[in-house]
């Protein structure tokens, strides 16, 4: 559920983001806001989108009552995860942010990743990710307005986190 510090995942409401996984958009909304980011590949590519739809003013409604079935599998059984992961990371940062946040979301981020992560292998990935994130160009830069970013926080998800 995205939302932080939200413990009950049965409480529908408003939220900041959607799972790419179980979703439905409106498609006046894509056309309103462009497509997905095609370079992501996988991973945070719904990040991206639902920052472009709440800076529109669209909002996203989490529905617990409607059921996503899913095999549990881990999303680093693809070999290139931690480093995509990162990678994508950064492009919504660098994108959507207004400048000042994107330094401070990163480096939440990266300790946060070094708090989580013990394996050497993957936190080598995920470092090597995190500088093609930096690296490579992220596509068009339309940061959110900071009216975004209060509506973001409010939602319980500030886009620092």
């Amino acid at each position: 559920m995205p939302r932080v510090g939200k413990s009950d995942p049965l409480r529908g409401g408003y939220v900041t983001g959607f799972l790419g996984g179980g979703h439905a958009l409106r498609m006046t909304m894509l056309d309103e806001t462009g497509d997905w980011p095609s370079a992501f590949f996988f991973a945070h590519e719904e990040t991206d989108l639902a920052s472009r739809a709440v800076d529109a003013g669209w909002r996203i409604l989490y529905a617990p009552e409607l059921l996503l079935q899913h095999p549990k599998t881990s999303p680093a059984r693809h070999a290139v995860y931690f480093r995509v992961n990162a990678r994508n990371r950064v492009w919504p940062a660098r994108r959507r942010l207004p400048f000042p946040l994107v330094p401070v979301h990163l480096g939440v981020w990266l300790l946060l990743t070094l708090a989580r992560n013990r394996s050497a292998d993957g936190l080598r990935a995920w470092f090597g990710g995190f500088v093609e994130g930096l690296r490579e160009p992220a596509g068009e830069r339309r940061a959110m307005s900071w009216r975004t970013v209060w509506r973001l926080t409010r939602l319980g998800r500030p886009p620092v986190i």
